[in-house]
């Protein structure tokens, strides 16, 4: 592929510009790391979660999730957003990207474009890149980095910084509530 080749394609962006929504991006036209990791990695992810919490492990095996990383550039509306991805694609047109960019959130007024890495070497490549790109856009606003997953685990290990590959669980008090949030999250999948 040329670099004048390489794009970052968008999944469908709602009518409305106003609350809470996730659009899909990859460097894939048809999305298909994203579309794949849905059930062939994000999925059994949260079902290995979900089962080690109903067996009451004391320890949770992080698996996947270890490696799973969010590199994070809030930006102020959809505009910028999209603004941030033609930076991208004109600083850094190689290799394979893919994230979401949006809010969960109704009242925030800004928005989140977030990528994901599957390895340190590749989230530390990201985090370079996207903070370059960044400056452009608006100053020198962070990036900022976490795992995945940090909001279903964090509840029940605490900071991610810490987490090992087999990790103890901190919180064993906040299980029953995990449990119930991953079970939403598993029947809203199945439908």
């Amino acid at each position: 592929m040329q670099e004048s080749d390489w794009h970052i394609y968008l999944g469908e962006i709602p009518h409305s510009r106003e609350g809470n929504y996730w659009v899909s991006f990859e460097s894939d036209p048809q999305l298909k790391k994203t579309k794949a990791n849905i059930y062939g990695r994000c999925l059994p992810c949260i079902q290995n979660l979900y089962k080690q919490l109903q067996e009451g492990k004391k320890d949770i095996n992080l698996g996947s999730a270890f490696n799973c990383w969010k590199i994070t550039a809030v930006v102020r509306d959809l505009d910028e957003s999209l603004a941030l991805f033609f930076e991208f694609e004109k600083r850094f047109p190689s290799g394979h990207v893919y994230g979401k960019f949006g809010s969960g959130r109704a009242d925030m007024e800004t928005k989140a474009v977030v990528f994901h890495a599957e390895s340190e070497m590749e989230r530390d490549r990201l985090q370079d890149a996207l903070g370059e790109c960044i400056k452009s856009i608006n100053g020198s606003v962070p990036v900022q980095i976490s795992r995945g997953c940090a909001v279903l685990y964090h509840d029940i290990l605490g900071d991610w910084q810490e987490w090992q590959p087999v990790t103890p669980v901190t919180h064993p008090e906040n299980a029953s509530k995990v449990l119930e949030v991953i079970k939403n999250l598993l029947y809203r999948s199945a439908m």
